[in-house]
């Protein structure tokens, strides 16, 4: 099983982003990835981005970099200003990170039986580099934390009664956060959503195909797996069928940090005919270890991730020195 919920912050992973990538350096980690979103608009202008994710078993984490304009980046005019905020299945908003004009600080509110607003310590200062950490926990209350740079600054608590569900959309609102007139820019990058694993202090990696390895029993280029279009593709007629590669991009913040897991990604839907079922591996030295198969969606692709918390070949911690340098994935 995988605790992973979401990584990522390409078109592919999130709707209302295409066109919104930049490479400026400000914008993102490049030990981490090779671009980020970048956000230019007036304060009264919203550009809302969503991820769709399923329900956690547990609470929900998200995790992302944020960097805030040159200019104004405390300053909130707006009464209806609003940051992030968490949609259950039936499109109850159940909890915000939201910018109070009053304060100029971003509240924690939860929304349940009723609406609790916490208090915050949190102002978005100028061309700030943050890390900005939520917890979300749905049950008999409705709870939300919100942490910036592992600090908690505000948290908020409502009973739940009503019986209001888990998380299955985060909004990035982005609705009047920054400035008094003027365009400003802001970013952001390297989002994560994890169910029932706090997301503080974890960084993730993305790394992409590069060129075909071992294995290359399906239809289709490598190319289909590079380009971060969803409708170019490469395809399986049968199961057992394996597809191979090695990986380029970064390779992470330094050497000696604790490596929690390896986890693949993967986005996918099932055909007409032919296998219903996918599965990620890892090949190291010359044997491959496969991750539990899990089936296609047939409507519509969507992401199907793989973990493997420590190197199968050795049952050991990974290493840096140890990662895998080719992956694949399995029909089955």
């Amino acid at each position: 099983m995988t605790h992973i919920l979401h990584l990522g912050h390409q078109p592919t992973d999130i709707s209302g982003v295409s066109g919104l990538l930049s490479t400026v350096a400000p914008g993102f980690d490049p030990t981490l990835d090779v671009n980020g979103i970048r956000i230019s608009t007036e304060r009264s202008a919203a550009t809302p981005f969503a991820i769709n994710i399923p329900p956690p078993t547990g609470d929900m984490w998200l995790g992302f970099r944020y960097v805030t304009p040159n200019l104004d980046g405390q300053s909130i005019t707006e009464s209806a200003a609003s940051f992030l905020e968490f949609y259950d299945a039936a499109q109850n908003r159940i909890a915000q990170i939201q910018p109070v004009a009053a304060t100029d600080r971003y509240h924690a509110v939860a929304r349940g039986d009723t609406v609790v607003q916490g208090n915050s310590s949190y102002v978005a200062g100028a061309a700030q580099v943050q890390w900005v950490d939520v917890r979300l926990s749905v049950g008999a209350q409705i709870t939300v934390d919100f942490y910036v740079d592992g600090l908690l600054h505000s948290t908020a608590s409502a009973a739940n009664t009503a019986g209001k569900g888990k998380p299955v959309q985060v909004l990035f609102a982005n609705t009047g956060l920054h400035g008094i007139i003027l365009v400003r820019t802001w970013y952001y990058a390297h989002i994560a959503i994890l169910d029932g694993v706090s997301t503080i202090g974890r960084r993730f990696v993305r790394r992409t195909p590069a060129s075909i390895a071992t294995f290359n029993q399906m239809a289709g280029a490598i190319e289909a797996l590079r380009d971060e279009d969803p409708s170019t593709r490469i395809a399986s007629s049968a199961a057992g069928q394996r597809f191979s590669f090695s990986l380029t991009g970064p390779n992470g913040p330094v050497a000696n940090t604790a490596i929690a897991a390896v986890h693949l990604k993967q986005l996918t839907q099932g055909g007409t005919a032919g296998p219903t079922n996918t599965a990620g591996f890892l090949r190291i030295g010359s044997a491959n270890f496969d991750a539990p198969a899990q089936p296609a969606p047939a409507l519509a692709p969507r992401p199907i991730y793989s973990t493997w918390a420590q190197n199968p070949s050795t049952a050991a911690l990974w290493t840096s020195a140890t990662l895998p340098n080719e992956v694949g994935i399995l029909s089955a």
